[in-house]
């Protein structure tokens, strides 16, 4: 079910815009910790992976930008990789900035997992 409101004569479909909101917050994460569990993958393996654990991360259009960044802020390194079926691919694995980022920001993803689950807990106790 989608909350959509109107806003000024305009609708408004809120559960999407909170949606693209929360998918920029966690991909970036996403992206860390799989790459963790991984070691090493290319892009187009990481948007595949992704995308096989759940309709939460968009495609391509979403996953490359953030690999860019992510890599732009020191929390990846990369290599190219020749391929014997096309182009060379790049590999990205995580640096010891982005494990500690990970670990910071996994903590901080714990805590608010905690925290929305002790207010629904609660709910549920009403």
């Amino acid at each position: 079910m989608r909350c959509v409101v109107e806003n000024e004569g305009v609708r408004v479909d809120v559960t999407d815009q909170w949606l693209v909101q929360l998918r920029k917050g966690v991909v970036e994460l996403l992206i860390l910790r799989l790459l963790v569990l991984r070691d090493e993958l290319h892009g187009y393996a990481i948007v595949k992976e992704l995308e096989s654990r759940g309709r939460f991360v968009a495609g391509e259009s979403t996953v490359y930008p953030v690999l860019k960044r992510l890599e732009a802020d020191g929390l990846l390194t990369t290599r190219w990789v020749e391929s014997s079926a096309g182009p060379p691919r790049k590999y990205y694995r995580v640096s010891g900035t982005g494990a500690a980022f990970l670990a910071e920001a996994g903590d901080e993803w714990d805590a608010l997992v905690a925290a929305m689950s002790a207010l629904k807990g609660a709910e549920d106790d009403e």
